[in-house]
Order: structure tokens, then sequence, then C-alpha cells
């Protein structure tokens, strides 16, 4: 919108130099500009799909298996990565319902977590959707570009206060980013902040903002990069028959770096800390019971490069929910190892729980200095399914040389339809300097009507007295923009537990300047031309 407004007016002293009037001129513009809040929230979990039981419209809300967050909540379900021909874009629909947020399935997105608890990539990299928008271009390690007077030598906590203004102040003034394009430009690179810092933006956000309130965030495939490197993604729970073939077993992605030009080869490794894990005891046939095709693989950017996995042989398993490990092995010059755990259902399973943990890494600024996670347990699939009975947690062994005391606040909890949380506290002791990295085990037997055994596994990493802030290197592909509707946000500040839900009710669009985001944009004072 512009106004330019002018109106002659009468000199009052000038008359007596002969002067009359003067034409007074004015004129102002405003326009919708992005202003999108410092959020990547994931589009996809378990790329590229497809999801195994959960495949007919409406879809159940279940993150274990493939979803489109950007898609209808009873379409997300539907289709691949690559194939959305079956699935609905989300719309305005009606406004929140306050009692009941996913009421409205045929018009808005899934109901997710954005911010905070349970907004985890699928990669399990420390990250909980907060981003350092003034931070970007990770094609290599000098290609950094910075904003808004940040600086390659700001530090973390004044980072966590800059990026968290944004959200105060309405959103964030630019430089815009360009359109998303595939694969993705080095300038659609943002880096990421620490799970930890998280709470300061749920902080602003709370400040702000209220449930029913729409924002812009940013999309991101799902997975976080670092440079050089590569990223294996989870093909969620595979779900396997006690006895059979299973010709298809599902999917999963590899991603890389600009700067990572490496071959990854993918095998399977049994949970040996687990007698009755079916690779152990033979029922799950095979020294790699699954093929990997491609096999090594060359990662893609972006998106990544789509791995089927296929050809599965049970024999006698019993039912239950167990371990694995995916390694991915890069070559030279990088001979870097990484571990993804997954999950696999041998037989009819109903209740599962979903572990997650407000950080994948924290730092421990000294040796010897006292680190902590929380951990929450929720029901799962679906979060009125009761799983029933207490979980135990523990630490894998070995552990690293030299760490001290490692105790939980509970070693037993009970999943819950809004999550039971307890903590897990590490002393660092006289461990190196370096990353550590610790496995969380959490286990228990459900209350289905024969109780089957559920085990689920997640990394967690130490950063014992790092030279600088943890994750400089690491960043997300931003590959669109949305507009989300708040659903549920903290009333208690500073509790690390906290997550701020949303579903959306735009698709991912390319363009930040597309009309269709108007709803999350901000209404500002602009140049004239």
């Amino acid at each position: 919108m512009r106004v330019a407004v002018q109106n002659a007016i009468n000199y009052t002293f000038g008359r007596a130099v002969g002067l009359s009037s003067s034409m007074i001129r004015g004129q102002a513009r405003v326009k919708s500009i992005g202003h999108a809040l410092p959020i990547a929230v994931r589009r996809y979990v378990n790329a590229p799909g497809p999801a195994t039981s959960n495949t007919t419209s409406p879809c159940a809300d279940n993150e274990t298996e493939f979803l489109d967050f950007f898609a209808t909540a009873n379409t997300a379900c539907l289709g691949t990565e690559s194939n959305s021909s079956l699935r609905v874009e989300p719309n305005v629909g009606s406004a929140l319902d306050s009692v009941n947020p996913g009421s409205d399935p045929a018009n808005h997105g899934p109901v997710m977590a954005i911010l905070g608890q349970g907004a985890q990539p699928g990669n399990g990299a420390d990250f909980r959707g907060f981003i350092a928008l003034d931070i970007r271009n990770f094609a290599n390690a000098t290609s950094q570009l910075y904003y808004n007077a940040v600086t390659s030598g700001t530090g973390s906590n004044q980072l966590k206060d800059v990026e968290s203004n944004w959200i105060t102040v309405g959103g964030y003034p630019g430089p815009q980013f360009p359109a998303a394009i595939s694969p993705p430009d080095a300038n659609d690179q943002v880096g990421i902040m620490s799970g930890n810092s998280t709470g300061a933006a749920i902080d602003a956000a709370m400040d702000r903002f209220v449930p029913g309130d729409e924002i812009l965030v940013a999309v991101y495939p799902g997975d976080v990069m670092s440079i050089p490197d590569f990223a294996v993604g989870s093909p969620g729970t595979i779900a396997l028959p006690t006895t059979g073939v299973t010709a298809t077993v599902g999917s999963l992605k590899v991603s890389r770096n600009q700067a990572f030009s490496g071959l990854v080869t993918l095998t399977t490794l049994a949970d040996t800390l687990d007698p009755a894990n079916p690779m152990v005891l033979g029922t799950l046939v095979g020294a790699d019971p699954f093929t990997y095709t491609p096999n090594g693989v060359n990662p893609g950017l972006g998106n990544g490069t789509a791995v089927d996995i296929t050809n599965a042989t049970t024999s006698g398993a019993t039912p239950g929910i167990y371990a694995l490990w995916i390694q991915g092995q890069a070559g030279a010059p990088y001979l870097t190892t990484k571990y993804t755990p997954i999950s696999i259902q041998i037989g009819t399973v109903t209740r599962d729980f979903a572990l997650t943990a407000d950080a994948s890494s924290v730092d421990a600024t000294n040796v010897g200095d006292t680190v902590q996670f929380t951990l929450t347990l929720q029901n799962s699939p679906n979060k009125n399914t009761n799983f029933g009975n207490p979980v135990t947690l523990s630490i894998d062994g070995p552990t690293p040389t030299g760490v001290g005391s490692i105790t939980f606040g509970s070693t037993t909890v009970t999943p819950s339809k809004n999550g039971n949380s307890t903590t897990l506290t590490i002393n660092t002791g006289t461990m190196a300097v370096g990353d550590h990295t610790f496995t969380l085990r959490a286990t228990g037997m459900n209350n289905d009507a024969t109780s089957r055994k559920v085990t689920h596994l997640m990394n967690l990493t130490v950063h014992v007295a790092p030279s600088s802030a943890s994750g400089s290197d690491q960043y997300v592909d931003i590959v669109g923009f949305a507009v989300m509707r708040i659903t549920n946000i903290p009333s208690v500040k500073n509790d690390a537990s906290n997550s701020i839900s949303a579903y959306a009710i735009t698709p991912m669009i390319a363009d930040p300047n597309d009309s269709r985001l108007r709803r999350g944009q901000v209404a500002k004072l602009v140049p004239w031309n």
C-alpha cells in the first residue's frame, strides 16, 4: 500500500517578503514482508517413505512411520517424498479448537512439535528447531556469511540472545532468503542453535504468542548437515512378521554437504546387549539381514539419495519391538563411521513408547563438570494408546574412560499421554577433552493382551571442554516456508521439557514472497521505491 498526500500551506511571516503559500508533500509505503521466525520445521519424518502400516486415509498421527507435515493430517501418511499425488495441501480451515487442537484434520496439517522436545531431526543431531538466521552458507569451512552485527566471534550465549530477540520483536528483518531451489543454494543454508539453547526461543515465544496465533516458519527436509559430512536418516519403525520373507522392508535417505564427495557403505549391526534380540538369536536371519540398494551410496545434496531396504527373512521370531544399528561408513579420505539406531517391530505389537531428550548433545565447559539431559517418555504410536507399564533406563557399557558418576532422577519412568520425564546426570570426571557418545537404553514390557518387550536406543553426546561453541559447522537446508498455527505453548518458563506445537495451514512454498504466506507476514514501513 502506498499513500501520498500534498497540501498548499499558507505562509505567515513569509508574506513579508512576498511569499503566499507552498506545496507540502508526504508519502509512505507499507508492505507485508517475510519476518520469518528463527524456527526451522521438519517437512518429513522417516523419508522417503512409504509408510508400512499407516497407509490409508484418514492417517494416524504416527511419527514412527512416514509423514509429510505440510499435507493435511488426513493424508500426511500417503505416498512418498517423491510422490505426493494422494496428499492434499493444508489450508486455513476452522479456527483453533483449544480443547482438541487436531479437530480439523481434513484442512490443517498434523499437530507437530516445532520447538523443543519432540522437534529433533531424523539423524539424531543436537537440534530442536531453533536456527541462527544471521549465519548462512555452509558450502565449506570458510564460506559463512554473517548479518545484523553477528560475526564469527559471536559467543554462543550472545548468539542465543540475538536470535531469540527476533521472536520478541515479531520477526526477522532480513536480509530475506532467496527462493529455495533443488539442489539447494548454499545461501539457503542456515546455522542451527544447539538443542539446550532452545529454551531461550521458547521463553521469547511465550512472551509474544498464544495458541491460535499464526506464524511464518522456515522448512527443512528433516536432517541436520555438517561440513564436510554425510547424514544417514532413519527408516522409521520396520515391521516384520514372526516368520516369513519381507521383500520390501523400508527405505531411508543418505545426504551430504557440498564439501563431501565420498561413497557411504551401509551395514546392519545387532543390539548385542539384548539377549532376546532377533538378530542375536538368529530368528532375523543372516549376518546382515537387510539388503541396501544402492550400497555404497553416493549421497545427494539437500533431500539426499534414497536407499531401499529389502529381503528380510524371519523364522520363529518372538513378537516385540527391538533395536538394531545401521552403520554408515565413508571411505577415504574421510574414514568416518556413523551409527543410527533403528526400531524393528516383530509381529503384532499395539503399545509402544516414544523416547526423546531435550538435547542430543551438551557442552561440559571444563573437565570434571557435570551435565544433564532431560528425558521424556510418551505413549506411541498413538498418545492415547497407554503403554501401561514402567520403562527401565540405563546407559550401555563400556562407558568412556574417566567418566564420573552417571545417575538418573528415576531409573524407571511410565510413559503417558503428555509424557513423563526424568533427568540423566553425567559427571565428566577425568574424561579426555573431545566428544564422547553415551548410548541410552530404554526397555519395558507393554500392556498388550500378551505383554511384549519394547526396547529403544538413543545416542547422547557430551562435548568435554570444547574449544568453540559446539555445532558451529552444522546447518539445515531451507527448502521452503509455510504458515503454521500454534496449538500449544508452555505456561511456565525455564522448563527444559517444554515444547511448542503447531500445525500447517499452508503448504510448503519455495518463494518467501509468495502471496499465500501473507497470513504469517508483518506489515512494515519500507522505502518508497
